[in-house]
This record gives structure tokens, C-alpha cells and sequence, in this order.
């Protein structure tokens, strides 16, 4: 029986045409994890889907998921091109349609692979250009 240890959160379907899935997803029904072809996702929009870790990662390769990225400090490219410290990430909100960060002084800034410039795993550092200024 798959568990939701070997699993990741693909996020809220939203949309009919899915050209990166895996084979499989899957969508908790009844406490357990049901699996559907990729293909069917235009029966599932609005449901959360999710997909195996096995499925997700290349060998040797450990999936980083957003919410990894607690503890993190944040830092943003401005206009200028100079890294400023933003803070550090104390919560990953991922129940909406917009992954939301929130930082030690209360701010939400968007998470978003578009706005990621670098990911510093062993320093714990995520360095993002934001289309805003913060």
C-alpha cells in the first residue's frame, strides 16, 4: 500500500493538458491514495494530485520540495542586481493556487520556479529575482 511518505504533492490541478507528469498520479480518496493515468487529469482538475518520490527524482537525486525550504534565508535580486536579504522562511503555505512563503517578520512573497536564481542546499540559502520590489 503506497503511503504519503513515498509520495509528493503535485499541487492543485488546475489546468486540462499535463505534458511533465509521470505515468501515474495519484488523489487521496477515502484516506488512501487512488491512482490514475496521467491522461486522465481532465477528470481530476481541482483535486490535489501527487506523485511518487520514485517517479519525481533521477537516480541519486533527492527531491526538493517546498517544503524543504523552511529555514532557508530568502535573498532577492533588485533592480540594481545586488543580493538583499529579505529574511528567513519560517512556513510554506501550498493550499491555494499560489505557493506562499512567509517570513520571520510576517511578509508572504510568492514561490515560484520562474523566480528561483539559486538554490545553496548546504548554506540554506534561496536566491530569487521577485517581479516586485520588496
Amino acid at each position: 500500500m503506497i503511503s504519503e511518505n513515498d509520495l509528493i504533492s503535485l499541487g492543485i490541478l488546475r489546468r486540462t493538458h499535463y505534458k511533465d507528469l509521470p505515468p501515474f498520479i495519484f488523489v487521496k480518496r477515502d484516506g488512501l491514495f487512488v491512482p490514475y493515468r496521467s491522461e486522465d487529469c481532465p477528470l481530476l482538475i481541482g483535486e490535489e494530485a501527487f506523485a511518487l518520490l520514485s517517479d519525481m527524482q533521477e537516480e541519486g537525486d533527492e527531491a526538493l520540495t517546498w517544503q524543504d525550504l523552511e529555514g532557508y534565508e530568502l535573498w532577492d535580486r533588485n533592480e540594481q542586481g545586488e543580493w538583499i536579504r529579505a529574511g528567513v522562511i519560517v512556513s510554506v503555505d501550498e493550499s491555494t493556487i499560489n505557493t506562499l512563503a512567509t517570513l520571520e517578520d510576517g511578509r508572504m512573497l510568492p514561490l515560484h520556479e520562474d523566480f528561483i536564481m539559486e538554490i545553496d542546499e548546504e548554506a540554506r540559502i534561496l536566491r530569487v529575482q521577485l517581479p516586485f520590489v520588496l
